[in-house]
C-alpha cells in the first residue's frame, strides 16, 4: 500500500508543475486584464470630458485638437475592447485547463492506488486536455499581444501626425 502510495505521489508531480505553470501565466494575464481595463476607463472618461460642457450637455462643436482626440479615442476603444475580450477568453481557458489538471491529480491518485488502468486512462486523457485547453489560452493570449502592439502603434504614429514642431522621427 505504501509503495502505491508513492508511486501516486510521483505520478502527480507532471500535472503539478503544469497547474504550477498556468497559475503563474493566469496571474499574468489578469494583470494585463486589469490595465486593458484601466485604459478604457481611462480614455472613456477622457471622451466624456471632451464631448461634455461644464453643463454636463454635449458640445455642438469642438477645436480642432479635442475633434481630433475624440477621433482617436473613437478608433482606440473598439481595439481595447477586442484585446479585452481576447484576455479573457485566455483567462478562462487557462483556468478551464487547471480544472482539468487538478482533476486529473485526481483520477492519477485513484488509478494509481487502485490499480485501475480505466481510470488511469481517463486521467492521461485530463492532462492532455488540460494542456490542449491551456494552449488555447496561450493562442488568445498571443492574439491580446499583437494587438497591442498594432494599437500603440496607431497612438504613437497618430501623436506624431500632429505636425505641431515639423517631421515625425524617421519621416
Amino acid at each position: 500500500m505504501q509503495l502505491s502510495a508513492i508511486s501516486a505521489v510521483t505520478a502527480m508531480v507532471a500535472p503539478v508543475v503544469l497547474i504550477t505553470s498556468g497559475a503563474i501565466l493566469s496571474n499574468g494575464l489578469l494583470t494585463m486584464y486589469g490595465a486593458v481595463n484601466d485604459r478604457m476607463r481611462d480614455l472613456d472618461l477622457e471622451f466624456r470630458r471632451i464631448v461634455t460642457g461644464p453643463d454636463g450637455m454635449l458640445r455642438p462643436q469642438l477645436p480642432a485638437g479635442d475633434a481630433e482626440r475624440v477621433t482617436e479615442i473613437r478608433r482606440q476603444l473598439p481595439l481595447l475592447l477586442r484585446r479585452h475580450l481576447l484576455i479573457h477568453y485566455a483567462i478562462l481557458l487557462i483556468f478551464g485547463g487547471l480544472a482539468l489538471l487538478v482533476v486529473s491529480v485526481v483520477a492519477i491518485g485513484i488509478a494509481v492506488t487502485g490499480h485501475s488502468a480505466a481510470v488511469a486512462l481517463a486521467a492521461l486523457a485530463l492532462v492532455l486536455a488540460g494542456t490542449v485547453v491551456i494552449l488555447g489560452g496561450l493562442v488568445f493570449a498571443a492574439q491580446s499581444l499583437a494587438m497591442s502592439r498594432n494599437a500603440i502603434v496607431y497612438e504613437v504614429s497618430s501623436t506624431l501626425s500632429l505636425g505641431a514642431g515639423g517631421e515625425p522621427p524617421g519621416g
